[in-house]
């Protein structure tokens, strides 16, 4: 038996003995000289044939190496630099980042090349990088951002600063007598709304106010829209001094609000010679920045202040902080400024040199009430002018929270108001150099770029965070506070919600305040976020449904609403006609009404918004008077804030509808059962036009089939008769053949004109719901709604007591669910 450790060798035959033990150190230096003539065939280029990551060991080989140095060690490195410095092949260098192969060789030109469609607000490209933007009004404004920002947005409002560009609105100056510029307004407000553009409570220049503007005398139908206006203080006591108003009018009815002035006022184009249309008249080329129109009878003058000013608005408790810690009051030079050092504010001082005193009454109140904790603590729609330092001098390293520094003792009530705040004339609180059309325009071109400005303190600054010489030269800036009230009504909205400022800035200055807005805390929002919080304040912004930007929306949610609905399959689509719902993507409003009227007459609806029927309908709700009184205009839409009892969210252009006797026993019921279902279900419906849809859809199908083989078959014709050449033939043009099969889908499934929209469904229809959702402020679903007004009458001889209820239902739902009403007025 042979051992375990005695192997044979056959090459030479006999027995080997294989030591059981190994020793590394002479295992290792008889392996020293195979080691080491490994490296120098490895490190000899002469010969080599293969590269230096091609000879490494297989265990050692990464794919990378091919095209990446540092993937290899360190030791052979100097190897493969040698390697290609020999070939003549230079080493790749690194990619360039994606920024910089989509970056122009001109960015400003590229940047002109886009405003052409589109305008650019000055926040624009600060907004780009944070937010969605969306192609609105003619303007690319920002949409939502790009992080969460619901419910942070509202927090904002309700106990932070919430900031929002409002530039795109654009301003009409108005200029002549008092007297004539108070008829004209009357034309075009009704004293019936409220206060107009001509109350005493404005003219005087101290308050900033809200209007709705109609079509010279067409009140109460061909409503504009609704508009911010202040008066130019006046301080002087002649009554025939000429006076001079600001409204600042969204994009859907700017042009329209012109040319009603141009009409009341009876003016001319002041630029170039007209004919006698108002659309001629108002038409003017792309090169003029500011059009005028004026009247050589009257005086009156008209300038288009459109993008020329830049207006941002602030919401919430802190902003009154914000604005506090971002401008810091401007104090004039004592000494004489040398020549070189000059602005607009030198000048300005010698041709008035009553504003010195002015300027110093003007920061005194500033003093006195910057300590406020709100905004909504001062007078509604209050105006305070203020001259302040170039905000990027004042612009914390890090983004900081400004809280207000109020003292204790101010908010004790047991104290009188100090008389220096009484006695503070308030008609030169507003005087400012602002509404100078030659000031704004000298600040706009002198104003020091922000590369400037750092150029400046790269070569002057000596000590770290102190200002350096050119920075103490800097000229003012002039701007305007126009304080926004929030609410009035404690017992929908506790008071003061929504309160803010809206600033008023020349152009240029646009991106340094907002900069300095942003790193003081303020939350940029976008126009959803805006939506929102109309919803949560019960203000209806965008969806009034007789106002020119109401109209315009409406069109515009229903367009791509219906793009969303027929891009989806069959089988993915909501059968409305199943669910019972007439008009899912819009409020057929006109449809509405006339099938409300008794007559049935085809005039217009509108909106009711006289105060006095609305408080007495407040009252009616309130069953303290009685509706039938009132006298409610049968084709006029009641604005109502709806607010639901129960579960469930209907969302936008839900359907009100009038309740049975059954629907409130059945809510008792549930009520006391604790049960939180729907009082009642629609019955699904049978859809008629399914099987003409099927019939349509197969024969549309197979016309296209036999149209594409008939192609096919023209192809193999010429490739027959032309053997040896590639045949082309023209793509189908089937295009209107699809058009017109997607025509008369889109009529089988949503017809354009229902037959009823008042009986649609079980229940009786009489509003809709314009804008719907979750309130964070209530805790409950709300929604914005109108109503007929003929409906309305019937529904409070339905419910006869207790609170009055209506049903809502969304357009998904088949289930109805309680919800009470209150005027919003």
């Amino acid at each position: 038996m042979q051992s375990p450790h005695v192997q044979i060798d056959a090459a030479i035959g006999g027995n080997v003995k294989v030591p059981s033990i190994l020793d590394p150190v002479s295992y290792t230096e008889s392996r020293k000289d195979e080691v080491c003539q490994m490296l120098r065939n490895m490190t000899n280029t002469t010969h080599q044939r293969k590269l230096m990551h091609q000879s490494l060991p297989t265990h050692m080989r990464r794919r990378a190496m091919s095209y990446e140095v540092r993937r290899l060690p360190r030791r052979f490195r100097t190897v493969h630099a040698a390697q290609f410095s020999k070939s003549g092949v230079s080493e790749k260098k690194k990619r360039p980042s994606r920024k910089y192969r989509r970056k122009p060789n001109n960015l400003l030109k590229e940047y002109e090349r886009r405003k052409r469609a589109f305008v650019w607000l000055e926040t624009h490209v600060w907004h780009a990088k944070r937010f969605h933007m969306t192609s609105r009004w003619g303007y690319k404004i920002p949409l939502t951002p790009c992080n969460k920002s619901y419910r942070s947005s509202y927090r904002a409002t309700s106990k932070h600063c919430l900031l929002y560009d409002l530039s795109y609105e654009g301003c009409v100056e108005v200029c002549g007598e008092e007297g004539l510029l108070k008829e004209g307004f009357r034309r075009l407000c009704s004293e019936r709304v409220g206060l107009t553009m001509a109350a005493k409570a404005y003219t005087g220049g101290q308050r900033a106010g809200y209007a709705w503007l109609y079509e010279d005398g067409a009140y109460p139908y061909n409503c504009l829209g609704k508009v911010r206006f202040v008066w130019r203080p006046s301080v002087q006591e002649d009554g025939e001094e000429r006076r001079t108003v600001w409204m600042f009018a969204h994009p859907t009815f700017y042009r329209q609000l012109v040319e009603q002035l141009v009409k009341v006022f009876e003016l001319k184009n002041a630029l170039r010679k007209t004919n006698d249309t108002i659309e001629d008249i108002t038409r003017n080329p792309a090169d003029i920045r500011c059009p005028r129109y004026r009247s050589k009878s009257s005086g009156v003058e008209l300038v288009e202040l459109k993008d020329t000013l830049n207006r941002f608005h602030l919401t919430g408790p802190l902003s009154h902080a914000t604005i506090v810690n971002t401008f810091r009051l401007f104090n004039p030079p004592t000494h004489v400024t040398q020549p070189s050092n000059r602005t607009w504010f030198n000048d300005f001082m010698e041709n008035t040199p009553k504003y010195k005193k002015i300027l110093t009454q003007q920061s005194t109140y500033w003093t006195d009430v910057k300590d406020l904790t709100s905004p909504g603590e001062l007078s509604p729609g209050e105006v305070i002018a203020l001259l302040v330092q170039d905000p990027r001098l004042n612009r914390p390293n890090r983004r900081t929270k400004a809280l207000p520094d109020a003292p204790a003792p101010r908010y004790n009530f047991t104290h009188g108001i100090p008389p220096e705040v009484v006695q503070q004339p308030r008609a030169i609180r507003n005087f400012s150099p602002v509404w100078d059309e030659t000031i704004r325009k000298r600040i706009s071109e002198q104003m020091k770029t922000t590369h400037e400005l750092n150029q400046l303190r790269s070569s002057e600054t000596l000590v770290p965070g102190e200002l350096c010489v050119a920075e103490t030269h800097l000229q003012p800036l002039p701007i305007l506070l126009l304080q926004t009230p929030g609410s009035q009504d404690a017992d929908y909205k506790r008071l003061g919600y929504g309160s803010g400022w809206d600033i008023i800035l020349p152009a240029g200055y646009g991106l340094a305040v907002w900069h300095s807005f942003v790193m003081w805390g303020a939350k940029a929002v976008g126009q959803q976020e805006q939506d929102m919080i109309a919803l949560e304040s019960g203000c209806d912004r965008s969806g009034v449904p007789d106002s020119q930007l109401g109209r315009y929306e409406a069109v515009r949610k229903h367009k791509d609403a219906w793009s969303r609905y027929f891009k989806k399959p069959n089988n993915k689509r909501v059968n409305y006609t199943k669910l019972a719902i007439a008009s899912p993507f819009r409020c057929p409003w006109t449809q509405l009404v006339r099938e409300w009227t008794p007559e049935g007459t085809e005039r217009p609806y509108f909106v009711l918004r006289d105060q006095e029927a609305l408080a007495k309908l407040k009252l009616a709700l309130d069953r303290k008077f009685n509706i039938h009184s009132i006298g409610l205009p049968p084709d006029a839409l009641v604005p109502v804030l709806l607010t639901l009892k129960t579960r469930g969210n209907p969302g936008d252009n839900a359907i009100i509808c009038l309740p049975n006797r059954t629907d409130f026993r059945t809510n008792k019921q549930n009520r006391l059962a604790s049960i939180y279902s729907p009082v009642y279900v629609e019955p699904l419906r049978k859809d008629p036009h399914g099987t003409e849809r099927h019939v349509l859809r197969a024969q549309h199908l197979r016309t296209l089939k036999r149209l594409r083989n008939r192609r096919i078959r023209e192809k193999k014709r010429l490739q027959r008769a032309n053997p040896g050449t590639l045949v082309r033939i023209p793509k189908a043009n089937n295009r209107a053949l699809v058009e017109e099969q997607l025509k008369r889908m889109a009529e089988l499934w949503l017809p354009a004109t229902p037959a009823t929209v008042r009986n649609q469904c079980s229940r009786e229809c009489f509003g809709y719901v314009t804008q719907g959702g979750f309130s964070l402020s209530e805790g409950t679903v709300n929604g914005i709604g109108y109503v007929t007004a003929k409906g309305l009458v019937k529904l409070f001889k339905i419910c006869t007591k207790g609170t009055v209820k209506v049903l809502v239902r969304g357009t998904r739902t088949r289930g109805y669910r309680f919800a009470t009403i209150r005027v919003a007025c």
